[in-house]
């Protein structure tokens, strides 16, 4: 049995990782939070002060909880293989399957998921039948920690798949889908589709308290 575990710098990089993907969800939410707070305070001065209040520590307390999470995350982090099961620990959830599940497990040199990944570096993925089922990047584990598990999987007959060229995520996808998600696959788009779901749902909610407001004065 082997169990691998994240280095010091490798927490100290994925938590600093962790933080800016944290500032640039609460930047891109900021936005949206503010709305709401002017549409309650035209509503009602004191609704919406004590709204924008409760978005201020809720935002002031999501911060030193998110660094929590994180560093307490990363020290609990591992994978276990050797026995013929390779079993993952990652944000607080664990999965396991047999390696018997494995219909491949494909290392992929150069290629960078998202454009907050930073520089393109190694990968390992292992498919199943019909699906991924497992994914680990080269900032979370060193090439020679990878190496281990591929050459452990190999040698329980599993195909191994080498991917030494440069690639991307979409080029990577359109050599087999169970590699990369759409959605990893086209962060940009799914960002996009998610930003358009919430602007709707703000404008909706936006229609309906203009409405009970008008409806309040007018009756």
């Amino acid at each position: 049995m082997h169990e691998l575990r994240l280095s010091p710098e490798t927490q100290r990089r994925a938590i600093a990782l962790n933080m800016r993907q944290s500032w640039i969800s609460l930047a891109m939410l900021a936005p949206i939070l503010l709305v709401l707070v002017v549409i309650f305070s035209l509503q009602d001065f004191w609704l919406g002060f004590g709204y924008g209040m409760l978005v201020v520590v809720l935002i002031g307390g999501s911060v030193p909880l998110s660094i929590w999470l994180a560093r307490t995350s990363m020290r609990e982090t591992y994978i276990r293989f050797g026995d013929g099961w390779i079993e993952h620990r990652w944000m607080f959830r664990t999965r396991r399957f047999a390696a018997a599940e494995a219909t491949s497990v494909v290392t992929v040199d150069q290629m960078t998921l998202g454009g907050l990944m930073g520089a393109p570096t190694h990968h390992l993925i292992v498919t199943g039948r019909d699906r991924r089922l497992l994914i680990l990047v080269g900032q979370m584990w060193t090439q020679q920690q990878l190496t281990a598990m591929m050459h452990d999987l190999a040698s329980r007959g599993v195909p191994w798949i080498s991917v030494p060229e440069p690639i991307t995520p979409p080029q990577l996808r359109a050599r087999d889908p169970r590699l990369v998600p759409w959605w990893q696959a086209h962060p940009v788009a799914f960002a996009l589709l998610i930003a358009g779901a919430t602007f709707a749902v703000v404008i909706i909610l936006a229609i309906v308290v203009a409405f009970a407001i008008f409806t309040a004065t007018t009756s």
